[in-house]
């Protein structure tokens, strides 16, 4: 049975899908866009996120990828995902990230010679709880009084559902904002990429540098 796609809203607030958060991060500057992208899909695979479609971890919808002459590389990226808490609950994502005016170049970092990029990157992340998506509610009994059940029986599952997609989406926003160095909204624990996809923090009065160092989960919804 084909589920509906999740790019494509019925309405804000509906009680098929509920938005529950947006947001944008985009910055330009020296960036290593390969551990972006690892970086990216590793959290995503670690919250249980796959496919919106098969269920697979290949979250990946669509690829754009155009060269110019002088070497300038512009990215385009659709990632479509879920997450599934039961039959009837899914948290969904929608992410479109785009990488322009891009341009290999080599910096130095800790002594070392790195090959890393140029660029300016935009994320933009919708997240919403998709409810009952095989549309078995509206075959059954329930189906016919859906806007008195849910308004009042399961009015506060449904609360709770939003409040744990909000928490993932801001945990999710917050690790982007971090590795590109940028204010988080919350206080962050280390990640386990390094900040711009390089930069590897030295211990303080040691030389073993963080990628070295044991990395501590964060806490699954």
């Amino acid at each position: 049975m084909d589920e509906p796609v999740p790019g494509k809203l019925r309405g804000p607030n509906t009680w098929k899908d509920d938005f529950v958060w947006y947001y944008e991060v985009e910055k330009g500057g020296i960036f290593d866009l390969r551990q972006l992208y690892m970086f990216q899909y590793q959290w995503f695979q670690k919250e249980h996120m796959n496919h919106w479609q098969d269920n697979s971890k290949y979250i990946e919808d669509f690829y754009l990828h155009r060269l110019r002459p002088d070497g300038v590389q512009e990215n385009l990226i659709w990632w479509r995902m879920k997450k599934r808490y039961n039959d009837y609950t899914y948290y969904t994502c929608k992410m479109d990230w785009q990488n322009f005016g891009a341009k290999e170049t080599e910096v130095m970092y800790n002594d070392k010679k790195l090959k890393v990029w140029k660029a300016g990157v935009g994320l933009r992340v919708w997240w919403w709880v998709q409810w009952d998506p095989f549309n078995r509610w509206e075959k059954s009994f329930l189906g016919k009084i859906r806007k008195w059940f849910f308004t009042w029986v399961l009015n506060q599952e449904m609360e709770d559902h939003r409040d744990k997609c909000r928490e993932l989406a801001l945990r999710h926003e917050n690790h982007l904002k971090q590795w590109f160095e940028m204010t988080t909204d919350i206080p962050m624990p280390r990640s386990w990429f390094p900040e711009e996809g390089f930069k590897y923090k030295k211990v303080r009065g040691q030389e073993r540098d963080f990628a070295n160092l044991p990395r501590k989960p964060d806490p699954q919804i």
